[in-house]
């Protein structure tokens, strides 16, 4: 599924006409780490959904609505379906722990500038 998103904000980049350059600037990003996004080097993306959400001009709901359909449209026969559907899970697992990883490290990123502040 990691490849299916970063392929398809590679897709979005692309049809939008801006370069990887543009797209880390836009991200407060190197272009290095923004490269490693769309080469699926990286799960960087979750951390950076919303800014590429709001640089797409799309929704989550729309980003997402096709992603996962081409797995499941190529093994459309029962036997391998629940192995899919256990992969995709497994993926998604893998997705979440990164995102609360990242999480994590905003707060703590958060905190540690409230307490330089003496807020």
């Amino acid at each position: 599924m990691n490849k299916e998103i970063t392929e398809k904000i590679k897709r979005l980049r692309i049809n939008k006409g801006i370069s990887q350059a543009e797209m880390a600037e836009k991200l407060n990003i190197t272009r290095s780490a923004y490269h490693n996004i769309e080469s699926g080097e990286s799960f960087s993306w979750a951390k950076y959904l919303n800014e590429i959400i709001s640089v797409f001009e799309t929704t989550p709901k729309d980003f997402f609505s096709d992603i996962g359909q081409k797995i499941i449209n190529q093994n459309n026969y029962e036997g391998s379906f629940g192995y899919v559907v256990e992969h995709l899970h497994q993926e998604n697992r893998e997705v979440y722990e990164k995102l609360l990883a990242a999480k994590d490290e905003q707060i703590a990123l958060l905190k540690n500038l409230l307490e330089k502040t003496g807020l």
